[in-house]
């Protein structure tokens, strides 16, 4: 493939998933609020529930920027390996968010019900999004390895 076709494929390699990501963040930030109008006693423990999961997700979002700069730095990429590439990172990042924003909803929604638990929610939620971000980095080394 050209070089300009490639520059076209990492820009959009950076580009599209930062669109995504600002929309998630922004339906988390949304939860938050919900459960802060719900409960304002809330507030720190959701002020920390949010940052770490915006964090999360913009792991997801450095994955796509890997993968980016791997396709600039190749003078020559075929298409089917880029395609299957951005398959793999493709999934990858939307697997990571659509699980682990299903479970901090659910975490946040299980706060508003039983404040008292948490930070045993917290610590439950994290394992689970720690094992969910292990598998995504076994996508993008997957990807990585694809454009060697």
């Amino acid at each position: 493939m050209e070089n300009s076709l490639i520059a076209i494929w990492a820009w959009l390699a950076i580009w599209l998933p930062w669109i995504g990501v600002a929309l998630w963040q922004s339906m988390l930030a949304s939860s938050s609020m919900d459960v802060l109008g719900k409960n304002p006693k809330l507030y720190n423990t959701l002020m920390i529930y949010t940052i770490l999961w915006i964090a999360l997700v913009e792991s997801t979002v450095i994955y796509w920027l890997i993968i980016a700069f791997q396709m600039m730095w190749k003078e020559w990429l075929d298409w089917i390996t880029a395609i299957w590439a951005w398959i793999a990172i493709g999934l990858t990042w939307f697997w990571a968010w659509y699980w682990e924003w299903k479970l901090v909803s659910e975490t946040l929604q299980a706060v508003n019900r039983n404040p008292e638990n948490k930070w045993k929610a917290l610590i439950f939620m994290m394992l689970f999004i720690t094992l969910i971000e292990v598998v995504a980095i076994y996508w993008l080394i997957i990807s990585l390895q694809l454009l060697k």
